[in-house]
């Protein structure tokens, strides 16, 4: 099933940086998480995504990034049935992949002249990360 969208907004709601943190020779561990939303009167779903860089457990960068997306309203509408919305994984993943490639360049634009610039977003196997479909029952 093909879903209709447009990106309507992008938020940095956190980037906290640490470069004068970074030790040279211990490897840096990059987390990733990705929690979904619904709107289903606005025909919304929001991708909240966080990545994080570690390095012998302290925090050398953190950042928060919502992506907001508005569906086409009929093909919202699909997506109810018996007043549950199912958003399929594979397009939880398609949104995901959005918030990734942003925030790949929203770190690399932010870390500039940082030693922290040098370490790139490496690609995310959001395949193994998103593994189920959204399924939210609504509201009467």
């Amino acid at each position: 099933m093909e879903i209709p969208y447009r990106i309507e907004q992008i938020v940095t709601s956190k980037f906290e940086q640490h470069p004068d943190l970074l030790e040279i020779g211990p490897e840096i561990q990059i987390s990733t998480g990705y929690n979904f939303a619904v709107n289903s009167i606005e025909h919304r779903v929001r991708c909240d995504s966080e990545y994080i860089y570690s390095q012998n457990d302290i925090q050398l960068l953190d950042l928060k990034l919502v992506c907001i997306f508005e569906v086409e309203p009929d093909a919202f509408a699909a997506l109810i049935i018996d007043k549950v919305v199912t958003i399929p994984v594979e397009f939880l993943r398609y949104m995901a992949t959005i918030c990734v490639g942003t925030a790949r360049g929203d770190i690399h634009a932010r870390t500039e002249s940082t030693a922290l610039n040098n370490f790139v977003l490496p690609p995310v196997n959001l395949v193994e990360t998103i593994t189920d479909p959204l399924v939210i029952k609504l509201a009467d």
